[in-house]
């Protein structure tokens, strides 16, 4: 049996080991309801029966001459001194600088290798991770008109080490953020330095995104992005926005360096419509539209992504392997995705679900030969080394259609259980990866989870490099906060 007929034949049965789990989660889940709640009566409705009560109707409601008297004595006109101390009340604090953050202290423990098919004689490799940093930010606002903020990563372990794989200082510390905000009367409001700029709209993809130093994590895909140093120049039309950015890449030497990319919300009723445009010199110009609607109580998005040219090489079979560049082609991309949340009035179902579908147009139709065991000259060419973290980077948007989806159930019959399930293919390659996941905060401070994460697929391929294989982990975060 080839490894397509065992992918095919293993993709439509949802491994023994998946189902079992599911059996318990729903066990567990099913077994903790909340406990009973206290009814005291006198906490409820107040005072004991000795409490006098006023029956006096004037004290209650007042006399008529109080209630059809001038009633313009109860309006005072609100001068502009006073809405000017509202504004610096609001804009401004009375040390003027806020400090605050995040604590994170996270330990996972992972089995890797594991053969559904076998488990006696399975490869299985462990490992135990620590996850131990902070997050820092400053907010100073000395006035009204201006905003100074810093945002910093520290992360463990906390020491460097040498050679060209070393650890370095600045990945124990990482800036995140930098910038000062200011305005023009009012009108015209600026933004200079390091700053998150998200143009997408998608939640697992994200074509649209044209600014972001870093992509999406569909495993995570709340996690921030990291930004670019730019100028972001933002003039404000009733609802409507547009923005005007400048990128400045940390090592500058000329004005070609420079990216120029403008960009404009309009809103449509309850629906939003960007567009936006990015240009460098030497680099693929592209242009971008996104919108963002809902059609009853389910959210719905959109991206398209066009541009001239490509600043990806790409691998050809050309009577041998070999590597080119398209710099006079159009490449299209776009994605189309949904999002619904619901809650019954007890809270025992607390559902919501994420699905979204991804087309590249820069991906491969035949994924064959970017995989390293049915292409292995790949390696003798240079093209890609056997580093499996290079391998998988090499993989990455290989594919021409993704989708993924995720769907949770918060708090399981009012319980401190939860349950979700995150689903992810390349549809080019037929690979992907199921990962079930119950987790458990019933201690303050203390959070836990397991999951059971099922890759599929042709060995390397993008979401199997491995092959058909299986992974537990077991994940406690401990005293994790904000401050």
């Amino acid at each position: 049996m080839n490894n397509k007929e065992f992918q095919i034949k293993h993709r439509g049965v949802t491994d023994k080991l998946i189902i079992g789990m599911f059996t318990l989660l729903f066990f567990i889940g099913g077994t903790a309801f909340p406990q009973e709640i206290a009814t005291d009566e006198d906490s409820l409705f107040g005072a004991d029966e000795s409490t006098e009560i006023s029956t006096d109707e004037d004290n209650l409601f007042g006399s008529e001459d109080d209630m059809f008297s001038d009633s313009s004595d109860l309006i005072e006109e609100v001068s502009d001194d006073l809405m000017e101390d509202l504004s610096t009340v609001l804009l401004t604090s009375d040390s003027g600088v806020e400090i605050g953050g995040d604590f994170f202290f996270d330990l996972s423990a992972d089995w890797k290798g594991l053969d559904p098919d076998d488990l006696s004689g399975s490869d299985i490799s462990d490992s135990l991770s620590l996850d131990l940093g902070a997050t820092l930010f400053i907010d100073a606002r000395p006035d009204e008109d201006t905003r100074v903020f810093a945002k910093a990563e520290i992360t463990s372990p906390f020491y460097t080490t040498t050679g060209p794989d070393g650890r370095k200082f600045e990945d124990i510390v990482t800036i995140t953020e930098l910038f000062t905000d200011f305005n023009w009367d009012n009108q015209v409001f600026f933004r200079a330095g390091k700053q998150t700029v998200n143009w997408g709209v998608g939640y697992f993809f994200s074509p649209a995104d044209l600014l972001s130093l870093s992509r999406i994590d569909p495993e995570a895909p709340d996690a921030e992005l990291d930004g670019p140093i730019a100028l972001k120049i933002n003039y404000p039309s009733l609802l409507n926005n547009y923005y005007l950015y400048t990128v400045v890449p940390e090592e500058v030497e000329s004005y070609s360096d420079l990216t120029i990319a403008p960009m404009v919300e309009l809103v449509f009723g309850n629906s939003e419509i960007s567009l936006g445009a990015y240009y460098q010199y030497n680099k693929a110009p592209a242009a971008m539209t996104t919108i963002t609607s809902a059609i009853g109580d389910v959210s719905v998005y959109g991206e398209g992504y066009v541009s001239y040219g490509s600043d990806k090489t790409f691998v050809i079979d050309d009577g041998g392997i070999t590597t080119t560049t398209y710099d006079d082609e159009v490449f299209l991309k776009g994605t189309v995705g949904a999002s619904y949340s619901w809650s019954d009035d007890l809270s025992n179902y607390n559902l919501s679900f994420s699905g979204q579908y991804y087309y590249n147009g820069e991906g491969y139709k035949d994924s064959d030969i970017v995989n390293v065991f049915e292409t292995p000259q790949l390696f003798g060419s240079g093209i890609v080394s056997s580093e499996p973290s290079e391998i998988a980077a090499f993989l990455m948007d290989s594919g021409m259609h993704y989708g993924a989806a995720n769907a949770s159930w918060r708090e399981m019959f009012g319980s401190d259980f939860s349950l979700s399930l995150f689903f992810i293919e390349n549809f080019s390659s037929l690979s992907g990866m199921i990962k079930p996941t119950i987790s458990w905060s019933g201690m303050d401070n203390i959070d836990i989870s397991l999951s059971l994460s099922r890759m599929f697929g042709d060995a390397g391929e993008e979401y199997a490099v491995a092959g058909s294989t299986a992974a537990v982990s077991l994940g406690v975060s401990i005293g994790g906060t904000s401050f």
